[in-house]
This record gives structure tokens, sequence and C-alpha cells, in this order.
């Protein structure tokens, strides 16, 4: 009997016509069924990583709670590099530019020295190697503040004495953040920016900031149209 059938089986496959043809498809619809049925199970089996998004809008500046956020199950190759993946990791931090509803929240999203470290290593300013450090400033003009944005290259100038010649005290600085004086914002630093720079530039500028009113140049790739024009102080 067993092999009667292989027999039929081995003579339809050898014989064109429409049976054999028959045959291939049916197979074929098989091997395919099974393969989809594999991949199936193989996805039911592995969960997407979870990690944290926002669920509402947030204003930069804005100090985040856990109520902003959630943890959501996200397929790996939407995953941004330095996600967070805990609630817990954004609650009380300050967000330096505006997020929207439903993105990934990241470490370059908040203050922090990461931030610091990677806007001042980028900066073409920074060739000392020196640690970066945060120094906020309050403008002379602090109406400007709304032009500024996060990762702004900016040189921070005052005037020479009696002469009123400018004077670059830093160059290469990064905007951090730049908030508008408003009671909500939870920056701490309320008509304030906060400028990344290398340490010996940041104590400069603080200095400066004690006896001298400061204002800053937009100098990077959003002033000059991808060209860098940023001076060189010393």
């Amino acid at each position: 009997m067993g092999d009667n059938r292989f027999t039929r089986l081995r003579r339809t496959m050898t014989t064109p016509g429409w049976r054999r043809s028959l045959l291939l498809r049916r197979t074929a619809a098989l091997v395919l069924l099974a393969a989809a049925a594999v991949t199936a199970l193989r996805s039911a089996g592995t969960e997407a990583p979870q990690v944290v998004v926002f669920v509402r809008d947030v204003a930069a500046g804005r100090t985040v709670s856990t109520d902003d956020v959630e943890l959501r199950a996200v397929p790996p190759e939407f995953i941004p590099a330095g996600a967070l993946t805990s609630a817990e990791e954004v609650d009380g931090r300050v967000v330096v530019a505006a997020a929207g509803a439903g993105e990934v929240a990241t470490v370059s999203r908040f203050l922090g020295a990461t931030l610091t470290a990677e806007l001042v290593s980028a900066s073409t300013a920074q060739r000392s190697g020196e640690p970066a450090n945060m120094v906020p400033l309050k403008l002379a003009e602090p109406e400007i503040l709304p032009l500024l944005h996060h990762g702004d290259t900016v040189t921070i100038v005052t005037h020479a004495g009696e002469t009123g010649e400018p004077e670059v005290v830093a160059a290469g600085g990064r905007v951090v953040l730049a908030t508008m004086e408003d009671e909500t914002s939870g920056s701490g630093a309320p008509g304030t920016v906060l400028v990344a720079l290398p340490e010996s530039d940041a104590r400069a500028v603080a200095a400066a900031a004690l006896s001298t009113p400061l204002a800053v140049v937009l100098t990077g790739e959003r002033a000059t149209g991808g060209v860098d024009t940023t001076p060189t102080v010393g």
C-alpha cells in the first residue's frame, strides 16, 4: 500500500500536467503557512522592550514628573540611543527642549552632565580637553531669550571700559536652556540663559557677569546657514 502511494506520487511529480502543478502549489502553500506560523510564535514569545514616553506636551524649562510620562512597549528599531527605561529617571528633571506627546524620553533631553559634555565636546571652540561646566546668565537684553534655541552656538560679549568697544568674553558657548521669567517654569533660574562652556571659559563668564552687562551673539550654523564662524579667544 505504501509503495503504491509512493509510486503514484513519484509518477505525478515526474509527469507534466495539471496534477503536478496542483501538487506543487499545495506544497508551496503548506511551506509558507508553516513559516508564517513559526514567525508568529517567535514574535509572540518576544516582548518589545519598554521605554519612557511623554504622555503630554512638555515645554522647555519645565520640571517633569512621573505624571508626564509612562512606560510603553516600543519595537527595538524605533528606540533612539539613550532612551530611558524608568519613569523615576525623569522625575524632577528639567527638559531643555520642548517634548511632544508620544516622544521617547532620552538622557540628552534633560539637564545633566551627559548633555553638557555632549554640547561642549561638539563645539569647535573646545580644544583644551577641559571638563564642561554650565553657567547661568542674566542678559542685558532679556528680550532676545525667546530667539535662542537649545544647542545654539553663541559668543558672549561685553563692552570694554569707557570706550564701549565690544570685548569677547568667551566663544563657542552652547545654549542649554533659555527661559523667560516665569514662576511656573520650574527651572530655578527665571529669565536666564544657561550656557555650556569649557571650565575656564565658564569661570571667566561668571566673573564678568559680576561687574558688567553681558550679551550673546549667535554664531553657529543656525546664524550662518551651515558655516561655522565661531571666533577664537586669546
